[in-house]
């Protein structure tokens, strides 16, 4: 998993960046980039086409730089800002979406969603269950189970990135819980953790 990033350090670099401070720029594209790359796996499996959203991301900051506001939570405005990129580019590359069909579970329905939320070197039976119950759930279910405990934001950071209520966030973990309960029988024992952790990140 990611380490950790102080976002007063973000807000710093933020700040510096605003009057074209390249390092500052160049450091805050390295500390937030695999978290960006990761959030873009819940819209689709083509890296190529993630790496360029993301370039075209931070490239389009760079030449907005100095009217961009200033901000205490870097990370909730640049996954927002590839969330507003990635809607805006699947409704001009499929025409034949509108804009509720966009914000719909069908989507991303064949995506195969990477959330890792275990170790890579520590992948055990069981662990691969969870990844395969978190993978049947819906997208929009997997994108805040992806923000919620994967990046350890609020429920009310969550409906600012997915301009959402607050109470409709809720419900979507409650109900990906409560699915995760039902295809990890044998793996109840973790499920009053996982609710733990929800209650303590709410």
């Amino acid at each position: 998993m990611p380490v950790p990033v102080d976002e007063p350090l973000l807000a710093e670099l933020w700040s510096r960046f605003k009057t074209g401070d390249e390092n500052a720029f160049d450091q805050l594209v390295e500390l937030r980039y695999r978290v960006l790359f990761n959030y873009g796996t819940r819209f689709t499996k083509d890296r190529d086409y993630i790496k360029d959203c993301i370039q075209d991301l931070f490239l389009e900051l760079w030449e907005r730089r100095e009217r961009l506001v200033d901000t205490p939570y870097v990370t909730i405005y640049l996954i927002k800002a590839l969330r507003n990129n990635f809607v805006r580019q699947l409704k001009h590359d499929k025409p034949w979406l509108n804009s509720q069909g966009v914000e719909e579970d069908t989507l991303v329905e064949s995506a195969n969603i990477e959330i890792d939320l275990i170790n890579a070197e520590l992948l055990s039976e069981q662990e691969q269950a969870l990844r395969r119950a978190i993978e049947q759930l819906p997208p929009r279910q997997q994108e805040v189970i992806f923000l919620k405990f994967y990046e350890g934001l609020s429920n009310e950071e969550i409906a600012q990135i997915m301009d959402v209520e607050r109470q409709t966030v809720a419900n979507f973990l409650y109900r990906a819980l409560s699915q995760m309960k039902n295809l990890l029988p044998a793996l109840i024992v973790f499920l009053p953790f996982l609710l733990r952790l929800f209650k303590k990140l709410a």
